[in-house]
């Protein structure tokens, strides 16, 4: 007979190599405390069910308590013999207490009680993912007053389109980071949900209270079908999708950090302590956290795909393949928690180059476009009339060799080919960057005031998400705290009883 806990039926036990093939023990630590909470609130309600009597319960909960001590002091490991973490805290307790230790699993399975272990734990993760993008977004929310005229251009096909400032493309990743972290709080509500007292799939003939057991574990409500609630793992998939699009906004705004802190471009300096060298070129130096977190916004795309292809071909009912998620979904949990961390810590010791900004702007015909607003307002003229006409300004000079700098040239062309009469003095006012800036003042645009205003907005968004999950936090160590208080007392209680009897 094999002497595992489900060993009853077999004549002999698994290899050392089916062993190593099929632990999960190495990936399980993260869901210890989680387990050994949620068996302190199964044996409370076995309890008070009247399942197990008032003495098992608080045998049970004693030694339970016991194993959360060690835990919370950092003195339980788990053991890769007994394969999972709910097999080792299992073994624990029946080590612990002797063979009564074996009620605790009473009207449970491990499908149950992995679905609940692991929702406890991205429950966690998802309000520190939420904290971290709300910290990262207010920074990006928060910059100076002296950000919201400094200038750098604006891309469009790669190509330099309209002078922006540096305020302004902080707040359009600070948006971008913003509704991260509300597809985070999003998917919140149907993590919270308890699969406990599910059992294998088909629940049990044992009178349970999973409305107890939900509270009693911080969640909002239980799963109504058991079938539902052991087989799904589409809240993994949801999880992995926000995190994928979030990787991959992060991505994007490292891309620009890279591009832009070329020679070529030069207009941002990354701080000396997110770079590094080169082994053979004493010039270089290299944004390699910006590097690195575009390469890992890779791993969250691929940890999606992995979910989805893991979960497309296993039918309702528990199947191992499922416990290949875990490996899959924790990577993508702390890999993008990471970079958003240290992407946060990056940007705030970004130095932008506002005098090179201007000059890109000058040199790249970034204000072009007001000088064909100018022919429409000032001039009458139709917009794509006036689009057409400075198009061929802007040929004309760039077959001359100069920029939009030369504003006599510029003035020269449309009085000599267009009949345009523009003083090189207005010109110069029309053309420049600053001024261009300044005269964005449609809502959501680059000027000093829209962006004010993007400011506050994102700043008042970011502080309800944050405190939201501040709040939420609380809620969830209030529910633990409660747990623990109710096995303490129940364990007090029986005691003074036991000691009462004897006398």
């Amino acid at each position: 007979m094999s002497d595992k806990l489900w060993g009853g039926r077999f004549s002999s036990d698994i290899t050392e190599d089916v062993l190593k093939y099929t632990e999960t023990v190495s990936v399980d630590h993260r869901m210890l405390e989680s387990d050994l909470w949620q068996n302190i609130a199964h044996v409370l309600m076995l309890g008070r069910q009247g399942i197990n009597s008032d003495e098992e319960t608080a045998v049970l909960l004693s030694g339970l308590l016991t194993l959360e001590g060690k835990r919370a002091e950092g003195n339980l490991q788990l053991n890769v013999e007994h394969e999972d973490v709910h097999l080792n805290t299992e073994n624990m307790l029946i080590a612990l207490v002797g063979e009564v230790g074996g009620r605790m699993h009473t009207a449970r399975s491990r499908n149950d009680q992995v679905q609940t272990d692991a929702r406890m734990v991205s429950r966690n993760w998802l309000l520190d993912a939420v904290e971290e993008l709300a910290k990262f977004g207010n920074d990006l929310f928060e910059c100076s007053a002296e950000e919201r005229e400094m200038i750098i251009p604006g891309y469009t096909h790669s190509q330099a389109a309209q002078p922006i400032s540096v305020a302004f493309w902080k707040a359009a990743h600070g948006f971008a980071l913003l509704r991260d972290g509300q597809r985070l709080k999003d998917a919140w509500k149907r993590v919270n949900n308890s699969p406990l007292g599910s059992c294998a799939l088909a629940g049990t003939t044992f009178k349970l209270d999973r409305k107890y057991t939900a509270e009693l574990l911080g969640f909002n409500s239980f799963m109504l079908n058991a079938l539902d609630a052991t087989s799904t793992r589409d809240w993994t998939v949801e999880i992995a999708a926000a995190i994928a699009s979030g990787a991959t906004n992060i991505s994007r705004m490292q891309e620009e950090i890279v591009t832009w802190s070329s020679n070529e471009y030069a207009l941002v300096e990354v701080h000396d302590s997110f770079a590094t060298g080169s082994s053979i070129m004493p010039h270089k130096k290299n944004p390699v956290v910006a590097e690195l977190a575009r390469g890992k916004s890779g791993r969250a795309v691929g940890a999606l795909v992995q979910l989805l292809v893991m979960e497309k071909s296993v039918g309702l009912g528990y199947s191992c393949d499922l416990q290949e998620d875990k490996p899959v979904y924790w990577s993508a949990l702390d890999s993008y928690l990471e970079t958003v961390k240290i992407c946060r810590d990056q940007n705030s010791m970004l130095q932008f180059d506002p005098k090179r900004g201007a000059e890109l702007c000058w040199d790249n015909f970034s204000t072009a476009t007001e000088l064909a607003n100018t022919l429409v307002s000032e001039f009458g003229f139709p917009f794509r009339v006036a689009h057409r006409i400075t198009g061929d300004v802007v040929a004309s000079i760039i077959g001359k060799g100069e920029t939009l700098r030369n504003t006599k040239m510029v003035s020269q062309i449309l009085c000599d080919e267009h009949q345009i009469d523009l003083a090189e003095k207005r010109l110069v006012v029309i053309l420049d960057p600053m001024n261009t800036l300044r005269s964005y003042r449609s809502t959501g645009a680059t000027g000093p005031d829209p962006v004010l205003q993007q400011q506050k907005s994102g700043t008042e968004e970011i502080t309800r998400l944050r405190q939201w999950a501040r709040e939420t936090k609380n809620e969830l160590t209030r529910a633990k705290e409660q747990t623990l208080s109710e096995a303490r007392t129940l364990v007090a209680s029986t005691t003074r009883r036991e000691m009462g009897a004897v006398r």
